[in-house]
């Protein structure tokens, strides 16, 4: 069974989406469009009747909620809230917040489809060490493959890295890139899925991501 993703052509690319019961790796670096694709994600299954929530340890929920206005097809983000669709805001500055209480909080959620947590360099920084945050984020990944189909964010420095370091992209099932490309005059977005178990796909190919004020969609596009 697949989970779609959002995005139709993605959704070819990976034979019918995310394998359910999995956990990808969004990474990238910033302005590259992860939490417009996440919230594009979590709005498809939402439109589904779906369970759907966004933990957010980086913006608040009135960010995401202009970042959704932004793009017209994102604008019924704010139909769903309350509905099914829930934004939690978890301040990691809090004297009271930990790695192992996030851990905690998460493996004591209700049951959810799609869950979305932006982003996990945050739980890195709030970890007693990187062994420590390897173990809890082995826990996280196996509290997550409760649901249909979660997401990890991860904002990352260069095109050459993955993930913060912290062994994500080895944990999760599937990894899925967003960077920027220097071709022509301004630099082109680009979406390049370089793990995807049980799912037979090209890898490391980029497809063209365009991003405007209607809508986010992966073009035919593969750049060579």
């Amino acid at each position: 069974m697949s989970v779609t993703t959002g995005l139709k052509k993605l959704d070819s690319i990976l034979s019918g989406g995310y394998p359910e019961n999995s956990v990808i790796l969004l990474s990238g670096g910033p302005g590259t469009g992860k939490t417009l694709l996440a919230l594009k994600f979590l709005l498809e299954g939402a439109k589904a009747g779906e369970k759907c929530c966004y933990i957010t340890l980086c913006e608040s929920t009135e960010e995401l909620i202009k970042a959704a206005e932004s793009v017209k097809s994102l604008n019924e983000v704010k139909k769903y809230l309350g509905k099914n669709l829930a934004i939690e805001p978890i301040y990691m500055s809090q004297s009271n917040i930990s790695m192992k209480r996030f851990v905690d909080i998460l493996s004591n959620y209700p049951k959810i489809d799609r869950i979305v947590i932006d982003d996990v360099n945050k739980l890195l920084m709030f970890s007693e060490n990187e062994k420590a945050y390897r173990a809890y984020l082995v826990e996280i990944i196996n509290s997550l493959k409760r649901t249909k189909s979660s997401l990890l964010l991860c904002e990352t420095k260069s095109d050459e890295i993955l993930d913060s370091g912290g062994d994500e992209s080895f944990e999760c099932d599937g990894i899925v890139q967003l960077v920027f490309l220097d071709l022509e005059e301004k630099p082109m977005r680009a979406l390049i899925v370089h793990k995807m178990r049980y799912t037979n796909f090209d890898a490391k190919v980029p497809h063209e991501l365009k991003i405007d004020n209607m809508d986010i969609k992966l073009t035919e596009t593969k750049v060579i």
